[in-house]
């Protein structure tokens, strides 16, 4: 009996252009259990991308992802869910999943942390995804500058020129449970922001019952802010990388600038326009939407859009 061929592509997401973006492997599965998690994880080592997803079908024939970095699963990611809905929606119309209204552009696709709905704006060449969301910014310890600074140890004599600039504490914020950001403002500051380095993952405190979880950290600057949009630059820095485009990391930090703005605003509506990954040579655009609760104090909706290049097909050998 032949065995069943593998085959992935790869995308550059939140980029039009190849070679910029986030780099992303797509890898099409027979079926969830086809190969072990811990060969997922090998596979993902292998293409060494900051994610690869393993795409396969569940029972009722609708699409479903598996997301991993090259050191763990994640519940959810942001940049494998825009490319994956890239390459959803250019399969021919018999390939099309379960769920998929090629008339209408719309598909869902399903992750740990939930469906995602996705849709398609051919025109503008766009794949809007509804992220799913819990967002919770952890107040029962502070998370300070000595916490992130064994992350960037270059950066402490900078930090020290002007240490009452600093704030006493810097929002870390979970979009999901096992998705959490630490949300550090430094428009004041071109001269730390152009200096982050790719480190390690900080060790912050989070509130009980939100652990075990990832941990990036969002450096940002507001770059304009009109009643239309909300411009931002921003790095992010994790398990010894800089990303060059983090949709999770992105929408996190939207939901808490809304938030932040929003409050007493019922239904408020903010637009963000994110730059990111130009400090690495990987320039990447992201679009983020966030709707805020009856009272303006809760998160009802949040959509993430972005572009993709397709990079590579293949087939593997056998896993």
């Amino acid at each position: 009996m032949t065995a069943p061929v593998i085959p992935f592509v790869t995308v550059d997401v939140f980029t039009e252009e190849r070679f910029r973006g986030n780099q992303l492997a797509v890898v099409t599965l027979p079926d969830a259990e086809f190969i072990t998690k811990s060969r997922k994880q090998e596979i993902a080592r292998e293409f060494n991308f900051s994610e690869t997803v393993f795409l396969h079908r569940r029972l009722d024939s609708s699409w479903a992802v598996d997301i991993f970095t090259p050191e763990a699963e994640m519940a959810f990611a942001g940049h494998p869910i825009i490319g994956t809905g890239h390459y959803l929606f250019s399969l021919p119309k018999d390939d099309s999943p379960t769920h998929h209204n090629p008339e209408q552009n719309k598909l869902v696709l399903h992750t740990l942390s939930g469906p995602v709905s996705l849709a398609h704006d051919p025109a503008a060449q766009l794949v809007h995804a509804s992220i799913p969301h819990n967002v919770h910014q952890h107040t029962q310890a502070p998370t300070t500058w000595d916490q992130l600074l064994p992350t960037q140890p270059h950066l402490r004599p900078l930090v020290a020129r002007a240490p009452q600039q600093w704030p006493a504490s810097i929002p870390a914020v979970s979009i999901v449970k096992g998705v959490t950001y630490v949300l550090c403002d430094l428009t004041q500051n071109d001269d730390v922001f152009a200096a982050v380095k790719a480190g390690p993952s900080p060790q912050v405190p989070l509130d009980d019952g939100w652990g075990p979880s990832f941990v990036g950290v969002m450096y940002y600057k507001v770059l304009e802010e009109t009643d239309d949009v909300i411009k931002l630059r921003v790095r992010m820095i994790a398990i010894n990388l800089e990303d060059p485009a983090c949709g999770s990391g992105s929408s996190a930090l939207c939901a808490y600038l809304a938030l932040q703005r929003g409050a007493g605003r019922g239904n408020a509506r903010f637009k963000f326009d994110l730059e990111e990954g130009t400090e690495i040579g990987r320039q990447s655009f992201i679009r983020v939407e966030v709707v805020l609760g009856e009272g303006g104090d809760s998160v009802k909706e949040v959509w993430l859009a972005g572009k993709a290049a397709f990079v590579t097909k293949g087939e593997f050998f056998g896993v």
